[in-house]
């Protein structure tokens, strides 16, 4: 639980004056505006508090958490009581004709009513639960289910009466006291958040990139936006002195945006990392409040584009890894690479020693980006950065290759020679010789859709490169189109295994040979998007991480699964194989947003985890 104070979520009082913060480890955090000093810290949950909610006219803050219970707090000056807590787990739904169970979900539906001591959440098992606290205790004034069986992810109230607008994928529904009123079906996606804009009209933020704005009395018909951010947009802000609008997401940039029309007017700011929450001061339009996925939260002058304060407790994110030989490198945030030693396995139990090794210095990027991916060049380590930049470290230390100008995704490098590849989320694919820096063949995909994966084929002199959403395209050592196929989404790793090409779509894996050029469903669905997947040198085992924090193991052959287990606490971003000949042959290791890497072994046909190899893997430097 390295990560336990991460924050995952804020919400700012009324008067602008404190906001309360949520964590990993289920912790709320009283912090002071002005300075950013945290005032109280008290534990509340057990579990990842994943959406803080302000009541807009009394003096209450409430907190969900991923232990399926809901809490609520009074503000008395910069501290906050504990009034109640209720587990919604098991509450049915009344319109439920047979028992509906519970499920895994990462929803932020928490909101207060406008006037009256009450608030509705997500349900256990997706319902829209009201609960009112005359006398500060929660009791159930209705669940309701209201989207068949998608998940619950937002929701607000909208009028002193008590109406409710909630979400679940892309079917909106207005209601009051469990009776639908209207609903929108506004596409194949999630909706993440309405924000008021006055007059019964609110923007939502969504998965499609876009942001919509939707008039809940039905005068006009939504207006959808034009494309804005590269990855999934997460949240919009509306502040109502200034009137200026501000959207952000997983691509980990500010928009701002013309309320109006939706589209783009100027980028507001560059953070750090991929984002969900963010807010405006009406007090002081120009000033920022930041939610990052690094569980950092950061104070910005949007006039200078400056950070003016931040808090982050948790260690650096590791996105990547090498393996040269027994040396392990981890890369991620930070401005080092870290090291870990592979030593002598124990005679007893086969397990391989692992020591901390000198940090390996990176070129100081003081927190404005970070190494997306990590792999051996000609001359030493390429380390590709999230601002576009291709970095080696060699005996000579540290030089920039080159800068692409665009946020890079993926990169591989050609074997024995000084050539790499890299993708971007502006849809390109450069080839560049990692000697002179020079760009020598580039691609670029119509529509400019981000490229989010590629593997190089060194026995064919191939290149698989895989959109976010669309297409796998093959070319040829210089970039010159061979072949495509898809459909596929959300394609985070492809791999080559011999002529056989592995590749995510989302929550599933796919092959695609390359001699016959047949697609074939390999792992089915795994709740939600594969993040990575290895398998062994004897080609017995598959092992992946999702995004549901779980640890999936797969015959390799048929790509049955075997065993799924618990991950770390924070989402992986990879795996790594912890074995030497002379040790046990099927110990492997899991690495992403905790910081560190968790090993499991592969033991009768299950994973069991045998715990992290170290506190934080990319120490900061002295």
């Amino acid at each position: 639980m390295q990560s336990s104070r991460k924050i995952g979520s804020f919400a700012l009082a009324p008067d602008e004056e404190i906001l309360v913060a949520g964590t990993m480890g289920g912790d709320v955090i009283v912090i002071r505006v002005d300075d950013f000093a945290v005032l109280e810290r008290q534990h509340a949950h057990g579990g990842a508090i994943e959406v803080i909610a302000a009541h807009p006219t009394r003096p209450y803050f409430a907190a969900m958490s991923m232990d399926r219970s809901v809490s609520i707090f009074e503000r008395q000056g910069s501290s906050l009581r504990l009034l109640d807590r209720f587990v919604f787990r098991d509450v049915p739904c009344r319109n439920d004709a047979t028992p509906v169970p519970f499920a895994h979900s990462l929803s932020q539906a928490l909101t207060f009513h406008p006037r009256e001591k009450r608030l509705a959440v997500r349900s256990g098992n997706a319902g829209v639960l009201e609960l009112d606290f005359p006398d500060d205790r929660l009791t159930i004034r209705h669940c309701t289910r209201f989207h068949h069986d998608i998940d619950l992810v937002t929701l607000r109230y909208v009028d002193d009466d008590g109406s409710l607008i909630s979400a679940a994928g892309g079917h909106a529904v207005l209601s009051r006291d469990g009776v639908e009123l209207r609903s929108w079906n506004l596409g194949n996606f999630n909706l993440h958040w309405f924000e008021p804009l006055g007059d019964d009209e609110y923007l939502i933020a969504c998965d499609e990139l876009y942001v919509i704005r939707i008039d809940i009395r039905g005068r006009t018909e939504p207006l959808r936006g034009h494309r804005l951010t590269r990855d999934d947009l997460e949240h919009v802000t509306y502040n109502s002195v200034s009137r200026r609008a501000f959207a952000a997401g997983f691509d980990g940039t500010v928009y701002e945006i013309d309320p109006k029309t939706c589209d783009y007017k100027r980028l507001a700011w560059r953070a750090p990392y991929k984002m969900r929450w963010i807010r405006t001061l009406e007090r002081a339009p120009d000033t920022l409040i930041a939610h990052c996925f690094n569980g950092g939260l950061y104070k910005v002058d949007l006039a200078t584009q400056g950070i003016v304060a931040s808090i982050k407790e948790t260690p650096n994110t590791v996105w990547t890894c090498l393996r040269d030989g027994d040396t392990l490198y981890f890369a991620g945030e930070g401005d080092s690479i870290g090291r870990i030693d592979l030593g002598e396995p124990d005679p007893v139990t086969g397990l391989v020693g692992s020591t901390p090794g000198a940090p390996v210095a990176k070129p100081p990027s003081n927190g404005s980006t970070y190494t997306k991916r990590m792999v051996m060049g000609s001359a030493g380590l390429l380390l590709a950065q999230k601002n576009g930049q291709l970095i080696e470290l060699g005996q000579g230390g540290a030089r920039q290759v080159c800068d692409v100008g665009e946020e890079l995704r993926d990169l591989a490098a050609v074997p024995g020679r000084p050539v790499a590849y890299v993708c971007t989320e502006r849809g390109c694919v450069y080839k560049i010789d990692t000697v002179s820096g020079d760009i020598v063949k580039a691609y670029q995909n119509q529509l400019r859709e981000p490229i989010w994966s590629l593997a190089y084929h060194p026995g064919r002199d191939v290149l698989a490169f895989a959109e976010r959403r669309g297409d796998i395209m093959l070319c040829d050592g210089d970039l010159k189109p061979l072949l495509s196929f898809g459909p596929t989404s959300r394609p985070k790793r492809m791999k080559w295994c011999d002529d056989t090409l592995i590749y995510v779509d989302t929550c599933e894996l796919r092959r695609f040979d390359l001699l016959t050029q047949h697609v074939s469903d390999y792992v089915d669905n795994c709740g939600n998007t594969i993040e990575d997947f290895i398998w062994d040198e004897s080609r017995r085992y598959l092992a992946l991480v999702n995004y549901r924090t779980e640890l999936v193991l797969c015959d390799f052959a048929s790509g049955a699964k075997l065993s799924v287990v618990p991950d770390q606490s924070d989402f992986s971003k990879g795996l790594v194989w912890m074995t030497r000949p002379d040790g046990y042959p099927f110990d492997l290791a899991t690495f992403g947003r905790s910081g560190t890497a968790h090993r499991f072994r592969i033991h009768n046909e299950r994973c069991m985890a045998l715990g992290p190899i170290a506190p934080a893997l990319i120490p900061a430097l002295i």
